[in-house]
């Protein structure tokens, strides 16, 4: 049977399950909720910033402000939640390593946050450059509206993780 807590039939899952680290944090009653608490307030921060970026390219809010100026305001805290995510990620996944292999809202959830990802820092950073205060292009609105989408895609799946 393959499931939560459950052998799998891959190497790395076990490998990864086996390792010290997982087992210590499995074994805390505090080591795993408090780094779920440092992975969401990473993508609070990720999140809070990209939805502002694509609020302000889609002319929603502060529309008497430069895109490229909003969005390099911002990065200052884009990028710590950034590395909360990136040190706690792995390591969630590692003390729960044979329920993520196991599931496929997490396979899902990587795929849309590397797509997320290079879709922001391609096509996202380049269309804030291109908008001026109080002018929000089409290209812009269009690249803020997909870019909110691979977000919440991305979010609702690795809400799914656990929910279902």
């Amino acid at each position: 049977m393959i499931g939560p807590g459950f052998p799998t039939d891959s190497p790395f899952a076990e490998w990864c399950w086996n390792l010290p680290l997982s087992i210590a944090i499995r074994g805390s009653a505090w080591a795993f909720p408090a780094l779920e608490i440092l992975h969401i307030a990473g993508l609070l921060l990720v999140f809070g910033t990209v939805l502002i970026v694509d609020l302000r390219l889609l002319g929603r809010i502060l529309s008497s402000e430069p895109g490229r100026q909003v969005s390099g305001d911002l990065m200052h805290w884009a990028w710590p939640g950034f590395a909360l995510q990136v040190l706690t990620g792995p390591l969630l996944f590692i003390a729960d390593a044979r329920k993520f292999y196991g599931s496929g809202f997490f396979r899902t959830k990587i795929v849309l946050l590397v797509l997320a990802i290079a879709f922001h820092f391609v096509v996202v950073r380049r269309a804030s450059a291109s908008v001026e205060a109080g002018f929000s292009p089409w290209r812009a609105r269009l690249a803020a509206g997909f870019s909110l989408a691979l977000w919440v895609a991305a979010i609702v799946s690795g809400l799914s993780i656990e929910l279902f």
